[in-house]
């Protein structure tokens, strides 16, 4: 039964939604299980547990960790687990850092909207927060639907600057040391990640799994993508996920496709898949 969305975010890293409300709207949409897949961040999952046990939905302590190349998404983590804290944190912390720089561009270019106004505003996300809440206050502001201001922002040429990430098979690594299962995020969004050598290297150091759905819709995700990704799955025995990439009611209708919490889900059995992945 496809009542499973295995990609959701809260205020802790780019969502408008405590993972409390998250977890209400699940049980709303009739979704039995849900994975909280915060960008390099954990510190919603306890939350997210305590909600589910008295909505009755299954909570999987899960997170996403940006990487050079696309990300990676790690479910069923220990939660605890001390090296896995150490790099979200230095992660975040780099992330942060480079978005408060990039505020002060943005300002210099004469865009309305200063790092510390966020900072104020969003106090959850703070210590993670990365270049979503600009995007969305500018959006609140008036100068339009955040991909419109991200693509003009990019002709301008007005850049974060290099901040250093961690590689995926770092990443890969994490996750399987803190106990949990790999799965390649998204990885349309970058298309290096899906070239034979790479996936051969990210597969021998742990990866089980791979994003197939998440909501995005052509032209953003081309056919030949998506028919490449059940070819390297089936080829190289890797579990197919699916969930909605949702980061709150109000931004779904700011993302290409349908990014709206229970509208891209997979089939229970795929949580038993990735359970016994571990085993292999």
């Amino acid at each position: 039964m496809k009542n499973t969305d295995l990609h959701t975010h809260s205020y802790y890293s780019d969502g408008l939604m405590s993972p409390k409300e998250v977890v209400r709207l699940a049980k709303k949409r009739g979704l039995r299980n849900l994975a909280l897949t915060d960008h390099d961040s954990v510190k919603g999952v306890r939350e997210a547990i305590k909600e589910g046990e008295k909505m009755g939905v299954n909570i999987i302590p899960a997170v996403e960790i940006r990487c050079d190349l696309s990300e990676i998404l790690g479910y069923f983590i220990d939660i605890k687990n001390k090296k896995l804290l150490a790099a979200l944190k230095k992660s975040s912390k780099a992330n942060e850092k480079g978005t408060k720089k990039w505020c002060e561009t943005l300002r210099k270019a004469r865009y309305n909207i200063t790092f510390k106004e966020i900072w104020k505003k969003y106090p959850k996300a703070r210590g993670n927060i990365n270049t979503f809440y600009p995007l969305w206050e500018l959006h609140l502001k008036g100068y339009g639907l955040t991909l419109k201001i991200r693509d003009e922002i990019r002709k301008k040429k007005l850049k974060r600057g290099k901040i250093k990430k961690t590689k995926i098979i770092d990443a890969i690594k994490l996750v399987k040391k803190a106990g949990g299962i790999p799965v390649l995020a998204h990885p349309w969004l970058d298309e290096e990640t899906l070239d034979e050598k790479n996936m051969k290297k990210y597969i021998k150091a742990g990866l089980k799994g791979i994003e197939i759905n998440n909501g995005d819709r052509q032209p953003f995700y081309p056919i030949k993508i998506k028919n490449k990704i059940k070819r390297l799955a089936k080829e190289y025995n890797l579990i197919l996920t699916s969930g909605s990439d949702f980061h709150g009611i109000e931004v779904v209708k700011q993302m290409p496709g349908n990014h709206d919490l229970g509208k891209n889900n997979c089939d229970e059995k795929v949580i038993k898949m990735l359970r016994k992945s571990s085993l292999d």
